[in-house]
């Protein structure tokens, strides 16, 4: 799909730094603090907004990736745009992140869809009477992918999903960030830190060790996640929880917003799939936008505008 980068936007480096780091993040109307409680005794934080009307709309559940909280830029700015289209929307923090940091005692992986079920599972009926929408950006995406291929039937109804730059082929992603020497050693310090400040009880000090002495991204997942979670290799630990194998399970309308100059996470995962094999997945590849930026000329992003219109869709009584 053609792609106008909005100015001084230019290139798949400066569209990622600005939805990563963009220090003027869209403006929220207040919202409401909930924590929603694991069953091992963890909890996640999330942010309720409602939008100024009443409206019957579904539930907008956002939910953000590696390094990244409520507050990130594309999150926002995703967040802002479904509330002008009457959705409320939910922004989730997932376990070990800086906003649920205080109620975990573990930490968030691009497999562990599991919390992400608990978590929707826990949302009063007067949030998810009217149906759920999921969207996630890159680890998150992952989640979300994984989730609606793994445990779908046993949540509220789903309508429909998006996922914005997800690793589909965790190997691959894994090496463009090891390969970057700006972003990737800044995901690799930030997520070490992230890591290293959730009071573990799962942590022993080998692997806290790991940790401090992890070089890359992949080195870190090999010597300190897989272990952590009982997986016994990294290639296990990406096989089992491959985004890419979830998409010909899927059973609600999902699109997939991948970027051609993502420097992070290849488009070439999404060129090598039997597409045809995934009825219910909505492929997008753009053109230019990096990852999760998508900045273009409109006053919305393209990814905004993406989502809000397959939310819309599939809302709506023709669509549901």
């Amino acid at each position: 799909m053609p792609f106008r980068p909005r100015p001084p936007w230019l290139g798949g480096t400066l569209q990622t730094i600005r939805a990563l780091r963009w220090p003027w993040p869209a403006r929220l109307s207040p919202g409401h603090r909930l924590w929603l409680p694991l069953a091992d005794g963890d909890a996640l934080a999330a942010m309720l907004h409602l939008p100024e009307r009443a409206s019957a709309r579904p539930l907008a559940v956002l939910v953000h990736g590696l390094n990244g909280t409520e507050d990130d830029p594309y999150l926002r700015e995703a967040a802002a745009g479904l509330l002008r289209r009457g959705f409320p929307v939910l922004r989730l923090n997932l376990r070990g992140s800086a906003r649920s940091l205080a109620r975990s005692t573990s930490h968030y992986h691009l497999g562990r869809s599991e919390d992400l079920a608990e978590a929707l599972t826990l949302l009063p009926e007067a949030l998810t009477g009217q149906g759920v929408l999921l969207a996630g950006w890159s680890l998150g995406g992952s989640l979300v992918l994984n989730l609606l291929g793994r445990e779908a039937a046993s949540l509220p109804r789903i309508l429909g999903a998006a996922a914005i730059g997800p690793p589909l082929e965790p190997e691959q992603a894994y090496a463009a960030i090891d390969a970057n020497p700006v972003l990737g050693r800044a995901l690799l310090a930030l997520y070490r830190r992230e890591v290293l400040a959730v009071p573990a009880t799962d942590l022993p000090e080998p692997l806290r060790q790991a940790a401090r002495q992890a070089g890359s991204l992949t080195e870190f997942e090999a010597t300190v996640t897989a272990p952590r979670f009982g997986y016994p290799s990294f290639a296990v630990f990406c096989e089992v929880n491959r985004p890419a194998a979830a998409l010909p399970r899927l059973r609600v309308p999902t699109l997939v917003i991948m970027a051609e100059d993502d420097p992070l996470v290849p488009i070439a995962a999404m060129r090598a799939i039997d597409w045809s094999a995934c009825p219910a997945a909505l492929p997008l590849a753009i053109a230019g936008g990096g990852h999760c930026g998508f900045y273009d000329r409109d006053a919305e992003s393209l990814a905004v505008r993406a989502i809000g219109a397959l939310f819309e869709g599939v809302s709506s009584p023709a669509g549901a």
